[in-house]
């Protein structure tokens, strides 16, 4: 191998390893102009339209307890699909930290 080929593998590798560090630990996805911050990885889409169909009903609630039904509605919902659910019984300890960071109320 000459010098240059050997150069230009080692930029190759390094482009490489830079675009996978590179990866974004979260992703958006955006529904209805509702914004959803959730794990970068397959799988996300689909349970967070899910989510967002219950999460609607929060815009016509009045009462605290029925707010904090609705809440629980949408955690049972990331717990019904593998991918959200074995993203928080990863990170059981953060799990108030993680629903905060996931729902974008505003």
């Amino acid at each position: 191998m000459n010098r240059n080929s050997i150069v230009f593998f080692l930029l190759l590798l390094l482009l490489l390893l830079g675009l996978v560090l590179s990866k974004p630990v979260m992703q958006r996805i955006v529904i209805d102009n509702h914004e959803w911050e959730v794990p970068n990885g397959p799988g996300w889409d689909e349970v967070v339209k899910n989510a967002e169909l219950v999460r609607k009903k929060l815009e016509s609630c009045v009462k605290a307890a029925e707010c904090r039904r609705i809440v629980e509605e949408i955690r049972d919902v990331f717990y019904l699909y593998p991918v959200s659910k074995e993203y928080f019984e990863n990170h059981k300890n953060d799990a108030n930290d993680i629903l905060s960071s996931i729902f974008k109320w505003g």
